[in-house]
């Protein structure tokens, strides 16, 4: 029987005593085949064309269905008190699930297709309901749409990758298989990203109602494509039954473990930087692209200052061997410090950038910033470490779940992934709700339905003040995120010589539940 409180010198000890060298231990473990390894990785796929076009909720509701800037701020309060209470609860179900399957895979069989369902209606709509066609009428229906199909969709979000999540950790110990994982993961999350992302761009940038159609089906093919990865884990990946406890943590134990983990309180705060550099950048695109990139000069195209941004694009894959070189020589934590660092001092160069420009006075309509130059070696640098996130952030996670079992004795990933992400939720909703706020207090506005303007949100206070708008919203807020994150991360306490040491007391940890569960 495994004591609760179990320290790392009794663990040494059971070492010594049945003669077992660390390497011996280490063998143990079997390494991941490529057909696990990519199994799971996939499931990274979904999440990325869910992010996509998740990210052009507020371009959706705000810039084309008109929902005001007070009532997405009132759905985002409501949907995140449930938003910050469903991962806990599911957290906490899932660790106390006991089936042949293991803990997690079950809820990942159940939950796919309803997944995908709660993915396509948040943007379905009536298209009646827009404030370009019926005014004021259809505003709180319309809010009752936006914030139920986010509970809808939020809660099989949770459901899923709260058990794909808590997968990860487990599959390896190993630092650098582990490493190679969520390597392999962030790829499929670049991917999805990638592919879906230009359908958002294309159809919401500059929106009409043909566009919209269009990407209505391109929302729900993309949520279809969605459910096989699913599959595919299902079948392939496995648990290990030995890592189960055998009683579930009780709910509020659960709670206080992670509180009272150094690591954990580090990590969550970190999730909740994350989750906000990440939304505000993604959210922000759509307006970037349209305000600061798309050449508001009607004689000239837009196409012509798109260079500006495909630079950066293009730099953020140089980032990712940076990423992993400095994880491989260092340590997580030295690569995503790097991470928070590049990203603030980039977006402090693009704001600086664009409110310094000498064209952006109010008279001057249909104007790019002239220091456009300089916003783009912002991003390029702010691009640099974007996606050290995508890399390390699930590495950290799983050494923080480590610590934990070290600390407590058992392991109880779920609890972490639901516990561990509050400040993400508060986060998360804080974005979508502060960045329609900028863009309305600079004057950029649904169009009036009586106003002769086509376009479905006006400069109402001139271009250069909705530019600059814009640029607070996804240069200026994501740069002090990352500032106060990269500030608040040197405290994290599990640096590359700690987790090696933790890595000897897992082997023994898990050969002597080996010997004794299975």
């Amino acid at each position: 029987m495994i004591v609760v409180k179990i320290q790392r010198e009794g663990f040494l000890s059971y070492i010594n005593q049945h003669s077992i060298m660390a390497t011996t231990i280490t063998g143990e473990e079997k390494n991941l085949t490529w057909n696990e390894k990519l199994a799971y990785a996939s499931g990274n796929l979904p999440g990325g064309f869910f992010a996509s076009f998740t990210g052009a909720l507020t371009i959706f509701y705000y810039g084309w269905m008109g929902l005001s800037a007070e009532f997405i701020l009132i759905g985002q309060i409501l949907y995140m008190i449930w938003n910050v209470v469903n991962d806990p609860v599911f957290g906490y179900l899932q660790d106390k699930t006991r089936t042949k399957q293991g803990r997690y895979i079950p809820w990942i069989k159940r939950s796919a297709i309803l997944f995908t369902i709660g993915f396509i209606i948040l943007f379905f709509p009536p298209q009646g309901w827009r404030y370009q066609t019926g005014g004021d009428a259809y505003q709180i229906a319309l809010l009752c749409w936006y914030l139920v199909s986010q509970w809808i969709y939020d809660t099989f979000f949770t459901i899923i990758y709260l058990a794909h999540t808590a997968l990860a950790p487990q599959m390896t110990f190993d630092q650098k298989e582990r490493v190679q994982l969520n390597g392999i993961s962030s790829i499929f999350s670049l991917l999805g990203w990638g592919i879906s992302m230009a359908f958002p761009l294309i159809f919401l940038t500059d929106p009409t109602p043909e566009s919209i159609r269009t990407f209505q089906i391109c929302v729900a093919a993309f949520g279809i494509i969605s459910i096989f990865p699913w599959f595919w884990i299902v079948k392939v990946v496995k648990e290990k039954q030995e890592l189960i406890p055998k009683e579930p943590t009780p709910f509020w134990t659960g709670i206080k473990y992670v509180f009272s983990n150094k690591s954990g309180v580090m990590y969550m705060i970190y999730d909740g930087i994350s989750v906000g550099v990440l939304n505000a950048l993604i959210t922000g695109l759509f307006f970037m692209l349209s305000w600061i990139f798309g050449g508001f000069d009607r004689n000239i195209s837009g196409e012509s200052y798109m260079i500006y941004f495909l630079i950066p694009a293009i730099i953020a894959f140089v980032g990712i061997p940076i990423q992993l070189q400095i994880g491989k020589r260092l340590s997580t934590k030295a690569a995503l410090s790097y991470s928070l660092w590049t990203e603030a001092i980039g977006g402090f160069i693009a704001y600086i950038a664009i409110i310094t420009s000498d064209n952006l006075s109010a008279g001057q309509i249909w104007e790019v910033p002239s220091n456009l130059i300089w916003v783009s070696v912002g991003l390029s640098i702010l691009f640099l470490g974007f996606t050290g996130d995508f890399i390390f952030h699930q590495v950290m996670r799983a050494d923080t779940i480590d610590y934990d079992e070290i600390k407590t004795g058992e392991r109880r990933e779920a609890i972490y992934a639901g516990v561990a992400c509050l400040f993400g939720k508060v986060m998360e909703s804080v974005v979508f709700a502060i960045i329609p706020i900028f863009l309305t207090v600079y004057g950029l506005v649904a169009t009036d339905p009586d106003s002769p303007i086509e376009e479905p949100i006006n400069p109402s206070q001139g271009t250069g003040n909705a530019i600059i708008g814009v640029a607070t919203s996804v240069f200026l807020l994501p740069a002090v995120l990352a500032l106060i994150g990269a500030i608040a991360w040197i405290w994290y306490p599990l640096n590359g010589k700690k987790i090696a040491e933790m890595k000897v007391t897992l082997d023994a940890m898990h050969l002597q539940k080996r010997e004794e569960r299975l």
